[in-house]
């Protein structure tokens, strides 16, 4: 440690209280890795340590445990049910359904993820159930009889682990380490959900007590876990809510960015204020990004260029034609019609509609002078330097409508010069071709012939589709490997 500051900071008393950090002293990790661990070195003696298991291995225990038992899984209530909480829509079913089992297995997922997250009694809304919402009944009692599955064997999935955490943490069986904390510092606090939390302001309680403090770090404009029970109004009320157990806190702003190019700075800072409607759910007078002076320097600027068309279709056409032509002349250059300043888009965008039209009858045509853009390829790019950011990887939705990755890739693929598109998380893991031939060779392995597969009245017509096209694929490909001899 001194090696490392002594070249920065001359205090050698400062040196010293460095080089007292103990690192053997620090927990760091994931609240879920740091539960685990806390766990097994306090565990209670004569008791062994829960096994931890991972998603798909959650949502295999969902379907072979709870929904194929007693052909559950067909039964029309649930799959209404699930397709009303997705928001499910078909032109061909009065009521929509959700009969795939793996979309079953993890929108029952998704549901106890979402009550445990936000500490919701699952037993009470039990008891206020109607005796024809069926459907909801099924779906509440198969999450009751997983999580209680997991339980008998010692097994926990992430959500009931913090929960497990939690409950020690308030029954003083972890009271030697509360005895020790003193400072807690959590990052990407805007993720947090009801659970972590409580889980966070009960180990402060003790922190504040050893003298310590605790910090959380976040940007209410990166919340990503919505969908896991986290909510942004526990990161933009966190003073008030920390409040009520009696910890005052002091709120720091960082406003300076040292990882962005100042036209990428000033597009976020405007684009963040586009939607009324979302700045209520901002940090109230939130200050903008700020660029550092010393990246002020215009060499150094990325352009940022804008596509705009009346659909996804249309813009996943013309975007592949532009990375197209990029790609093969190694320029692109096209005229631009007009430059909007912030005042133009305020009036193009007036809820006025005098101003409006006559701010759109004037047209976009510049009078004289008409510019153009070049974008220019380097010498050692290429398509393959192309990334696609997007809220989300996925190509189809869960209620199987094709999102806008979906359509760029298959206009990429349509080019008279193909672009291949790497998106392995943007699809399902059994449609993925070198997935699907390994799955394949193993049930030609363990099942030649489909012997035993086709006598299995249990299958799911979904699983019996889908170990059909392993085969065929697997087939295919040991024909192109290892031809027949002539």
């Amino acid at each position: 440690m001194e090696k490392m500051f002594s070249g920065e900071i001359t205090d050698d008393s400062i040196i010293k209280e460095i080089n007292r950090i103990d690192f053997n002293q620090i927990n760091i990790g994931t609240i879920d890795s740091i539960a685990d661990e806390l766990l097994r070195i306090y565990r209670q003696a004569g008791t062994s340590q829960p096994i931890l298991i991972e998603d798909f291995v959650a949502n295999s225990v969902m379907i072979n445990e709870c929904l194929l038992k007693d052909d559950r899984y067909k039964h029309d209530s649930l799959q209404e049910y699930l397709a009303e909480i997705t928001g499910k829509q078909s032109n061909t079913e009065q009521k929509p359904k959700v009969k795939n089992l793996t979309m079953m297995a993890s929108i029952l997922i998704e549901i106890k993820e979402h009550i445990y997250y936000n500490m919701v009694d699952i037993n009470k809304i039990l008891t206020d159930i109607q005796s024809t919402e069926i459907g909801k009944q099924m779906a509440l009692n198969l999450i009751l009889e997983y999580a209680e599955i997991l339980k008998s064997q010692n097994i926990y999935d992430f959500a009931m682990l913090e929960t497990e955490f939690l409950r020690r943490l308030n029954s003083d069986s972890l009271d030697v380490f509360l005895n020790d904390i003193k400072i807690i510092l959590v990052d990407e606090y805007q993720d947090t959900n009801l659970l972590q939390e409580s889980i966070y302001f009960k180990i402060a309680e003790s922190a504040i007590k050893n003298g310590g403090n605790i910090t959380v770090v976040g940007d209410d404009d990166q919340s990503l876990y919505r969908f896991r029970g986290a909510s942004v109004d526990l990161f933009t009320n966190f003073i008030e809510r920390i409040g009520r157990i009696g910890i005052e806190a002091r709120e720091v702003n960082l406003k300076t960015n040292y990882r962005s190019t100042e036209n990428i700075i000033d597009l976020c800072n405007d684009f963040v204020e586009l939607d009324d409607e979302y700045q209520s759910a901002r940090v109230k007078e939130k200050p903008k990004i700020e660029v550092p002076s010393f990246n002020e320097d215009d060499s150094n600027q990325v352009p940022i260029l804008g596509m705009f068309r009346n659909n996804e279709q249309l813009l996943a056409t013309d975007l592949a034609k532009f990375i197209d032509e990029l790609n093969r002349n190694g320029i692109v250059k096209r005229k631009i019609k007009r430059v909007l300043t912030k005042e133009d888009n305020q009036k193009f965008n007036s809820d006025n509609k005098t101003t409006l039209i006559n701010y759109r009858d004037k047209g976009f045509e510049l009078a004289e002078g008409e510019d153009e853009i070049v974008i220019e390829l380097g010498d050692e790019g290429s398509a393959e330097d192309i990334a696609f950011l997007t809220y989300s990887p996925k190509e189809l939705t869960a209620t199987g409508s094709r999102t806008f990755a979906f359509a760029l890739k298959k206009q990429l693929g349509r080019l008279r010069h193909p672009i291949d598109v790497f998106n392995p998380r943007g699809q399902d893991l059994q449609n993925i071709d070198c997935v699907a031939v390994f799955c394949g060779l193993m049930l030609e392995c363990i099942d030649p012939n489909s012997n035993y597969q086709n006598t299995n009245d249990k299958l799911p017509n979904s699983a019996s589709r889908n170990m059909k096209v392993w085969r065929r694929k697997a087939i295919s490909y040991m024909n192109d490997v290892n031809p027949e001899p002539h």
